[in-house]
């Protein structure tokens, strides 16, 4: 699989609640570093992921770009909470076949006064 099969693999698995094949795609020592949290670990990180998926309504792919070693894809998550549309941009590294490295960015506010009450 190439690097943009991958993380395709990746966001629609994790955007459907497949999160076993989401798994797949992941190193174990993924590095995730994102606008609320941090895991060192694939398996901590899909527990997150699962809180997240279960706020949302759906996802909507506006753009991607990938290269040899990652990509991006800008993206907007459509939440059932106040937040409401989180536009979201995800980069990612490879190596080996599995996504190593996930950095999120998005305009947390909203969510962490969710988290705070």
């Amino acid at each position: 699989m190439d690097t943009r099969q991958l993380i395709e693999t990746y966001y629609t698995a994790w955007t459907t609640g497949d999160l076993v094949t989401a798994r797949g795609c992941l190193a174990d020592d993924l590095d995730f570093k994102g606008s609320i949290d941090t895991f060192h670990n694939a398996d901590d990180f899909l527990g997150g992921l699962k809180q997240f998926h279960s706020m949302l309504r759906g996802v909507k792919l506006l753009k991607s770009f990938f290269d040899q070693d990652g990509g991006a894809m800008l993206y907007d998550c459509e939440t059932a909470t106040p937040a409401g549309v989180i536009r979201t941009a995800e980069f990612f590294s490879t190596a080996g076949g599995k996504i190593t490295a996930i950095r999120l960015v998005f305009d947390a506010s909203e969510l962490r006064k969710l988290m705070s009450s």
